[in-house]
């Protein structure tokens, strides 16, 4: 039997106000609360934004009034709004409007030339020309896109391409120069440029892509229609709170403030600060007295970042042994021990929530030995680091993650695009060792979960199916003793990441008292094979007590 409805208390400590009627109920549905005991109710009450009633229908019915919406669920699943812990918003929005590398037909060099002959008819030259999620293991011609290759058709136009981990670009001659790339210019620490015969071809790796990368930045009005591209993608997918991982504070700051402010932005923000080496502008925040936290619930300074090494599927993970594809190779390392040590201690005095992209377990282990050093040297109360990705993560570190109260962030959901890579380039143990989410769980870490989007999928429900099956675009799978349930599934894109943001008071599950985040689906998603997960249509999303997406 659902539990009685459990009215909110005036003026709690989470400053809710006297409400004589609801604004909003649902009835007769299954109510996944994702409290401390995953109860199931039947009905929910919402008004002045927060949740005033969880239980019964018969005890949350008496709740409406004249003016109540009362939606009947008819037995589907009504969720906490879901939460992505990791990605880049303005970065998926901008995605949204560049060439889709993933899109059908567009598996080869030719057919990404031939797009870019289409964009550059259209547009004025010099015009920026910009691509997102090209994989060069899947293309057809195995190997990256070069400048040879743009210039063939795009000679006029600046053109970048950026592939679908974001960790490596491609350009073509004329964005080069922009950038004041050229065959002399050498490799930046922490990255690399392809050459041939000494000469630059435009194809760049980590640091070595921040002069591309700026040169091609999207102007202030781009960001704007960026922003609100992703807003409208996230709420369509029953989203209502984004950690994003890098690209908001900078440039798109502004923007995104201003958008916040007018009401027209309605997916709550947690935006890091997020550096990839000493000359970064973003280090000029270590001293100003900000840290993590200032903001309000719409749009709140999250974790100070810091990128320690590549990405899962470049491959350029930094690993302890050589690459299984490549025994030559063990991945990109940004930073000297002692180099992260001094960063990660600096942000962690100045009372940050600090947190390093790690993917390859040399990373890891690099990471926590700076945190370690940290705590160490400035012992803290209540430290909520991260690691985001944690992605080869065998047992003596997942040991040590949790020891250290780190929060892991990971992205199950990159299994299906790049498990397969993962298995020819680290080889089955290493893979099967990535993301070990159950083990973790196993060990009382509150893993969080995301997408990394636009590198992956954006959608929650396709990384909580992807938690479920750790399956390959190929039908293998990576690690299966990793696999947890349903329930388990959900927490990590609900309460978990709540918690990772020092928010679980307030979101994440639904409670009396939280922030009324919801968001309704077309199914009972119990009675959802898992394979079919990703695809459960969003009818409903609510942030905040307002009907915010309806389909």
């Amino acid at each position: 039997m659902p539990p009685e409805a459990r009215p909110i208390e005036p003026k709690t400590d989470r400053g809710a106000t006297m409400v004589d009627h609801a604004d909003l109920i649902f009835t007769g549905g299954r109510v996944h609360t994702v409290n401390a005991a995953n109860d199931i109710a039947e009905a929910v009450a919402v008004g002045g934004g927060r949740i005033l009633a969880v239980g019964s229908n018969a005890a949350v019915r008496p709740l409406a009034g004249p003016g109540t919406r009362v939606v009947e669920l008819r037995g589907r699943s009504l969720l906490p709004g879901l939460i992505d812990a990791h990605a880049h918003f303005a970065g998926l929005g901008a995605a949204m409007a560049a060439i889709d590398c993933k899109a059908p037909g567009m598996q080869s060099i030719r057919a990404l030339q031939e797009a870019v002959r289409r964009r550059a008819a259209e547009l004025p030259p010099g015009t920026w020309i910009r691509g997102r999620g090209y994989d060069q293991s899947r293309l057809a011609e195995r190997r990256h896109p070069t400048r040879d290759d743009w210039d063939a058709v795009a000679p006029h136009h600046p053109v970048i391409f950026t592939r679908t981990c974001g960790h490596i670009c491609s350009v073509n001659s004329l964005a080069m120069t922009l950038a004041g790339v050229d065959d002399a210019t050498p490799d930046p620490p922490g990255g690399r440029y392809e050459r041939a015969d000494g000469r630059n071809l435009g194809v760049a790796y980590e640091t070595a892509q921040a002069p591309l990368q700026q040169a091609a930045a999207l102007s202030p009005a781009e960001y704007r229609e960026a922003l609100l591209r992703a807003d409208r993608a996230y709420l369509a997918a029953g989203a209502t709170s984004v950690h994003d991982a890098g690209g908001l504070t900078g440039p798109a700051f502004g923007p995104c403030q201003e958008l916040v402010g007018a009401g027209e932005l309605h997916v709550r923000l947690y935006a890091f600060v997020t550096v990839n080496s000493r000359q970064h502008p973003l280090l000029g925040l270590l001293p100003s007295g900000v840290r993590t936290g200032f903001g309000d619930d719409r749009l709140r300074l999250g974790a100070f970042k810091v990128i320690t090494d590549g990405s899962s599927s470049g491959p350029t993970a930094a690993t302890r042994a050589p690459y299984t594809s490549n025994p030559a190779d063990c991945g990109i390392l940004y930073w000297q021990q002692e180099e992260l040590d001094e960063l990660i201690g600096r942000a962690h005095r100045a009372g940050w929530q600090c947190t390093v992209h790690a993917v390859g377990d040399r990373a890891i282990e690099q990471t926590l030995d700076a945190m370690a050093h940290a705590q160490h040297e400035a012992p803290r109360q209540g430290l909520r680091h991260r690691i985001e990705h944690c992605g080869i993560c065998p047992p003596d570190l997942q040991a040590r993650v949790a020891a250290q109260g780190v929060i892991p962030v990971m992205q199950p959901a990159f299994f299906w695009e790049f498990g397969d890579g993962y298995i020819r380039n680290y080889g089955r143990e290493r893979a099967d060792t990535m993301f070990p989410v159950r083990s973790l769980l196993a060990r009382g870490v509150p893993v969080a979960g995301s997408s990394d989007a636009p590198v992956t999928d954006h959608r929650p429900l396709f990384g909580v199916q992807q938690t479920l099956t750790r399956v390959t675009m190929d039908g293998d799978v990576c690690g299966p003793q990793e696999r947890v349930d349903l329930t388990a599934a959900l927490r990590l894109y609900t309460v978990n990441a709540a918690y990772a943001a020092f928010e679980e008071d307030r979101k994440g599950s639904i409670e009396p008292g939280k922030l009324a985040d919801l968001v309704m689906l077309a199914e009972d998603i119990t009675c959802v094979p898992a394979e079919r997960l990703r695809d459960v249509a969003v009818l409903m999303t609510v942030v905040g007590g307002e009907v915010v997406y309806e389909a």
